[in-house]
């Protein structure tokens, strides 16, 4: 028997340095605020850029300077993985308000190694519930009392649509209590009961640390006043949903102008507030913060479970969503719990001869028959399976 290492098994990558290089066309949009035509080309571009680099494993960096409440000055770069070579403007489209836009990346730098570790790889599920905060006052100003579950609705959305590696379960309005979830006295493990209910791979904290507001400056004279800077500063920490041990946690920290009145009410579940710097800016935020999540998660095996089984034929908790296909074949891993030196009880993994093929594929889960039948005996729910 083994420890549960083998649960957490991490696939080690040694990248070559023969660089792959690639020509991606991507589409960019944004809204033309107070006719300025030019801030909305940038942003556009800003966020082509931004889906370029998270579907070719690049590293994005963006820099932003505000003075007296304008945006003086906005670059970014690729860095890392991949750099862009070579940024072409296709074509730009205005409708009404809105700025479209259509660039030409050439990326190079992404190895073969890890293209082929990406082609590989399932998408795993990743729980997302409610976002805590620190210091609640904080959303007093502009009213944004729903903040919290607004803000982990687009962290999910944003997962979902653009991560390589996983795909969200959106569970915005139940707030975990983070004192009564972590069984370990050291604080490292949450309950495997919260991927069991929800049949997700791994838990998604988000945590906001400051959303406080600078006051607005003016000049002596009171002719001009420019706009508030308010602060996000977010935590997102990673949980392994069988384990319960953290393996990922970042600190994401950006400013941007508040664009409102004081005492007027924003909702943050309006595109009123998304389309405002500030939501402009918090979306940036958690785009850097998806390709953290996939760069944590790269060649990492995405561990199922057995949720129901009958004679030689078994249900497991991956299915369409996570990539899998009739016909794939799984290495069946038997799971023991064994209590620990506090009495808790701790995942213990031991080496098995069964395997199964998929027969049936729904979206979130799969049908499979035990090949060999011997060994259906030892096979027990919540068995753990690896792809093969």
């Amino acid at each position: 028997m083994k420890f549960v290492t083998l649960l957490l098994l991490t696939l080690i990558s040694l990248y070559s340095h023969l660089a792959v290089a690639a020509w991606v066309v991507v589409k960019g949009e944004s809204n033309i605020v107070d006719g300025n035509v030019t801030k909305a080309r940038e942003d556009a571009i800003h966020q082509a850029l931004t889906y370029a680099t998270l579907q070719n494993g690049a590293s994005f960096t963006s820099t932003q300077t505000v003075n007296n409440g304008q945006l003086t000055q906005d670059s970014f770069s690729l860095q890392k993985q991949s750099q862009a070579a070579k940024v072409e403007l296709i074509n730009e489209l205005i409708e009404g308000n809105k700025l479209t836009v259509m660039v030409k990346v050439d990326v190079i730098g992404a190895s073969a190694h890890q293209a082929q570790c990406d082609s590989q790889s399932l998408k795993a599920a990743i729980l997302v519930p409610q976002s805590m905060i620190r210091d609640r006052a904080q959303l007093r100003y502009g009213n944004i009392g729903a903040f919290e579950k607004a803000l982990s609705v687009r962290i999910g959305n944003a997962l979902t649509q653009s991560s390589n590696s996983s795909f969200s379960h959106i569970h915005a309005n139940e707030r975990l209590d983070i004192e009564q979830a972590l069984v370990d006295i050291r604080g490292y493990r949450l309950p495997s009961w919260l991927s069991e209910i929800t049949d997700s791979q791994y838990v998604l904290l988000p945590e906001i640390i400051d959303i406080s507001t600078n006051p607005a400056e003016s000049n002596m004279l009171g002719l001009w006043s420019s706009d508030p800077i308010r602060q996000f500063q977010l935590r997102l920490s990673l949980y392994h949903g069988i384990s319960g041990e953290q393996i990922w946690s970042q600190d994401f920290t950006s400013s941007a102008p508040w664009e409102f009145e004081r005492q007027e009410t924003v909702p943050s579940n309006q595109n009123r507030f998304w389309n405002s710097a500030y939501g402009k800016d918090i979306d940036k935020v958690l785009a850097q913060a998806v390709q953290e999540i996939d760069t944590s998660l790269t060649c990492r095996p995405i561990l199922g479970q057995v949720v129901a089984k009958q004679h030689d034929r078994v249900i497991i908790n991956l299915g369409r969503r996570h990539g899998i296909r009739v016909g794939d074949t799984f290495q069946l891993v038997l799971q023991e719990n064994m209590p620990d030196r506090f009495d808790k009880m701790r995942a213990v993994a031991s080496e098995s001869k069964a395997t199964i093929k998929i027969d049936q594929v729904t979206q979130d889960t799969a049908t499979a028959m035990l090949v060999n039948q011997k060994a259906a005996y030892n096979v027990q729910i919540n068995d753990i399976a690896i792809k093969m």
